[in-house]
């Protein structure tokens, strides 16, 4: 006699109700299985479209596969159903923007709080502290404190947007394209910003980045120079985290000017 699939034979004897793998798919989440608690929230969802914990649970799935493990290449079909299925979904716009923009190297949709410092000091002589204040899935605001040790220095409130497949952030006198998708190695465009043309250009993709927060995996190389400067800026983004290193570099040198120190969850 062949051996039953497991979840099967539980189906078998439980008599499978509805919920079984919606319920199972929680449960393998808190035991630390993330990966299959999403197969079991898609699947349930395959299997019991009209329930009315279907469209929650795609969601789950690919942010699971999308912000857990950078899967967004598996992470779009459910996003692409979830848009299909359920037009009325609250969190639509939310997902909308995950379709589009995975991964996302600059979270402004998120309730996070980060901090940087001087990477000579780890923050003691110059730190900034950046707080989301307003967000939605295309919009969203953040307010800068700069420190020079505890003394506070300057207040930068900005905005940021999501247009088509552009991220700008909104200025008096004119908008300024921080990032392009989708986000290649190569990929090249031209923002002014403070009143300087700068042209920015994806120089790496894939890359591993240790700073004072932790070391995070496939990041991105941003490069921002004007024509003719000996020196430019790079800025590596982690994806789901943002910016995590800026450094100052020429022709031969690179140097680390500041670094993420921490970033976390914000009560709104």
């Amino acid at each position: 006699m062949k051996r039953l699939f497991l979840p099967a034979l539980v189906c078998l004897l439980c008599s499978c109700g509805r919920g079984y793998y919606y319920d199972e798919a929680a449960r393998l989440e808190l035991q630390g299985m993330p990966l299959k608690a999403a197969e079991y929230y898609d699947l349930f969802a395959a299997r019991d479209p009209g329930d009315p914990r279907a469209p929650a649970a795609l969601f789950r799935a690919a942010d699971i596969y999308a912000r857990k493990f950078g899967l967004c290449s598996r992470a779009a079909p459910v996003l692409e159903r979830l848009l299909k299925n359920y037009p009325e979904y609250a969190s639509r716009r939310a997902a909308m923007k995950t379709l589009l923009v995975c991964p996302d190297y600059l979270p402004f949709d998120r309730p996070f709080s980060w901090t940087y410092g001087d990477s000579d000091t780890g923050g003691l002589n110059a730190r900034q502290v950046s707080r989301v204040t307003d967000l939605s899935p295309f919009r969203g605001a953040s307010v800068t404190r700069t420190y020079a040790g505890r003394k506070l220095v300057a207040t930068q409130k900005r905005k940021f947007e999501l247009r088509g497949l552009d991220i700008v952030e909104a200025g008096k006198g004119r908008d300024a394209l921080l990032l392009r998708y989708p986000v290649e190695q190569g990929l090249s465009w031209v923002s002014v910003i403070d009143g300087r043309r700068l042209r920015f250009t994806v120089e790496a993709v894939g890359l591993k980045v240790k700073v004072r927060a932790g070391e995070f995996e496939n990041c991105i190389k941003v490069k921002q120079a004007q024509d003719g400067a000996p020196s430019w800026v790079y800025e590596y983004y982690a994806p789901w985290v943002g910016k995590v290193l800026t450094s100052v570099a020429g022709k031969k040198f690179e140097s680390r000017v500041t670094e993420l120190i921490k970033y976390e969850k914000t009560e709104r």
